[in-house]
C-alpha cells in the first residue's frame, strides 16, 4: 500500500502488492516493514546479482594450430609486411622528391 490507505498499488485492492503492508497484519505501512521485496540485497531483484549459477562451462582449450596452418599464417604475415614495407619506401621517396623541390625554390 502505497499511503497505508488499504487500497494497495494503483488502487487494486488489499494484499494485491507484496502484502507487506497493514493487510498483512503489519502495524506500519508496507514501505517501512522489511518484507521480501524486489533490491532487498537476497538476488531476486531485477540484476538477479546473489544467484549462484548451478552448472559451470566446460574450460575453453586454446586452438592449437596444425603445423601448416602456422606455416601458412606466417607467409601471409610475412607478405602482408612486404608489402608495408614496400609502400612505406615509396612514401619515402615521394618526400624526399617534394623536398628537393621545395629546397629549390629558395
Amino acid at each position: 500500500m502505497p499511503w497505508g490507505d488499504r487500497t494497495g498499488p494503483m488502487g487494486m485492492g488489499p494484499r494485491t502488492g507484496r502484502a507487506a503492508g497493514f493487510c498483512s497484519g503489519f502495524n506500519t505501512p508496507g514501505f517501512m516493514n522489511p518484507g521480501f521485496g524486489f533490491g532487498r540485497g537476497r538476488g531476486f531483484g531485477r540484476g538477479f546479482a546473489w544467484r549462484v549459477p548451478t552448472n559451470y562451462p566446460a574450460p575453453v582449450q586454446p586452438y592449437q594450430p596444425t603445423k601448416t596452418e602456422e606455416i601458412a599464417d606466417l607467409k601471409a604475415e610475412r607478405e602482408a609486411i612486404e608489402n608495408e614495407r614496400k609502400a612505406i619506401v615509396e612514401d619515402l621517396k615521394a618526400i624526399d622528391a617534394r623536398l628537393k623541390e621545395l629546397e629549390k625554390k629558395k
